[in-house]
């Protein structure tokens, strides 16, 4: 009787320990699939040469994969612009990050977004006009600036990293990171207005036609697709010694200058008196480009207005501009009362 209960004892742990054994076995399969068919990724960016102002570096960045088999692409949000964590599966990626995030622009929107070399930055206010293509840009696009990697390989190999977090010696050498150097993409141009009869303006605004009206992300080349753009001249100084003659001049952002075709300015200055408008179509046009040591490029215009602007009388004046120079010479009298 002792035995039996004995072998019927020993059967019991033989059986749970086969059970214990299976379960774990099952366990980790179950964890091989689940998180094994990853790797984390470290996505590096030095902003050092993109060329941005320093309140960009509230914002963060964005970063969008896309499989190169044509499947789904992946948006990462880096609020740190320049670190960022991020989980893919095994396979090919081409990569496109740039700096904020699609709605953090006011005055750019994004289009083309199903593959990364169609993936185009473009005005977002721009109305109809009997101008350049019949588009006209009122606003000056933000700072944009922007990296492209092409090919990028998880293997298999790569799969199931994230157990111990990445040092810095670790980055340094590690296969599992992506690097990124953005660039800007959009340019600056300072524009001068030479100008006679400049105290008979209150306010100017002027157009500049064979603007690109967007610049692809991935390769940096502006579009070949033109428009016009608007701009305000929100700086006056007069020349030395004169209070007539002088310069305005503007500093505003485009998607890019082709320096190799003709650019159409117009000039419009709203005068003193609060109703006459001053307006002239500007032929006389020098442009330099420069390039800083950074790679940044510098465009100025400078425009020679030829038409003088008309004197006008300043709005609220009573009109009685008396010359007492003119007047005769003083004679005294006496007046009866």
């Amino acid at each position: 009787m002792g035995g039996g209960r004995a072998a019927l004892a020993s059967a019991w742990i033989y059986q749970w320990t086969f059970l214990c054994l299976l379960f774990l076995l099952v366990s980790c399969g179950r964890r091989e699939l689940t998180y094994s068919d990853e790797s984390e990724i470290l996505l590096i960016a030095d902003w050092g040469k993109a060329g941005l102002s320093e309140q960009e570096g509230r914002y963060g960045a964005t970063a969008i994969f896309y499989p190169t088999n044509g499947g789904t692409s992946l948006t990462v949000l880096m609020g740190d612009r320049s670190r960022k964590s991020v989980r893919l599966k095994e396979g090919c990626y081409d990569i496109v990050l740039f700096n904020r995030s699609f709605d953090d622009f006011s005055s750019i929107a994004f289009r083309g977004m199903e593959t990364h070399h169609t993936l185009e930055a473009y005005a977002r206010n721009i109305q109809v006009k009997g101008t350049d293509n019949g588009k006209m840009s009122m606003d000056s696009p933000d700072e944009l600036a922007a990296d492209c990697v092409e090919g990028f390989e998880v293997t298999p190999d790569m799969l199931g990293n994230y157990g111990v977090s990445p040092t810095r010696s670790m980055e340094i050498q590690s296969p599992c990171q992506l690097c990124f150097n953005p660039r800007k993409l959009t340019k600056e141009i300072t524009a001068t207005f030479h100008i006679k009869g400049m105290n008979n303006i209150r306010s100017a605004t002027c157009t500049l036609g064979g603007m690109p009206e967007s610049v692809f992300l991935a390769s940096g080349k502006s579009s070949e697709r033109t428009m016009t753009q608007q701009f305000g001249l929100d700086k006056k100084n007069y020349l030395p010694g004169s209070q007539t003659e002088g310069t305005m001049s503007a500093t505003f952002s485009v998607f890019g200058f082709d320096e190799s075709i003709l650019h159409e300015v117009h000039f419009k200055a709203q005068l003193v008196d609060g109703e006459t408008e001053f307006v002239e179509e500007l032929n006389d046009i020098t442009v330099n480009l420069s390039e800083d040591s950074e790679g940044t490029v510098h465009i100025t215009i400078d425009v020679i207005c030829g038409e003088t602007v008309p004197t006008v009388k300043p709005e609220g004046s009573s009109g009685m501009d008396a010359d007492v120079d003119s007047w005769d010479e003083e004679e005294n009298r006496d007046i009866d009362i």
